[in-house]
């Protein structure tokens, strides 16, 4: 599955990388964050809780951020399991004055993956948003 989209914020595109580029902040954005480790400089592993339809329960997952491009572009690269399911993330951000781009690949198997594309497209698609909100909140602060 393939999420795109942009949101305008209030801010510099430095104060969005200061927050974009740490791994830190990133993860503090994930839903439902109980815990987060540090495994190597941009490596985190967490734990948290989340949902999808009436699917919910904990998850696991390793966050790598990598920076592609310095004060422009940055890519996550997540493995989670939970929920008897396990997901792949891949999702490149770019950023610029006021603006946060995104591209996000999601690979979903599992009991995720079996409870149909729609429900699926949609509990995605809001925890995407969540998590752009985040971003948001944070660089406009």
């Amino acid at each position: 599955m393939k999420f795109e989209g942009q949101v305008s914020l209030n801010a510099s595109a430095q104060k969005i990388w200061s927050l974009v580029s740490n791994p830190e902040q990133v993860a503090s954005c994930f839903p439902g964050l109980k815990e987060m480790n540090k495994v190597s400089e941009n490596e985190y592993r967490i734990t948290g809780t989340t949902g999808i339809g009436f699917i919910k329960g904990e998850y696991k997952a390793t966050v790598k951020l990598n920076i592609v491009e310095p004060m422009k572009e940055v890519n996550l690269i997540s493995t989670g399991t939970g929920l008897n399911s396990n997901v792949n993330i891949n999702a490149d951000i770019q950023i610029a004055d006021n603006l946060i781009k995104y591209s996000v690949d999601i690979k979903p198997s599992g009991v995720i993956a079996s409870i149909g594309a729609r429900l699926i497209d949609t509990a995605f698609e809001r925890i995407i948003k969540d998590l752009i909100e985040c971003f948001k909140t944070k660089a406009e602060a």
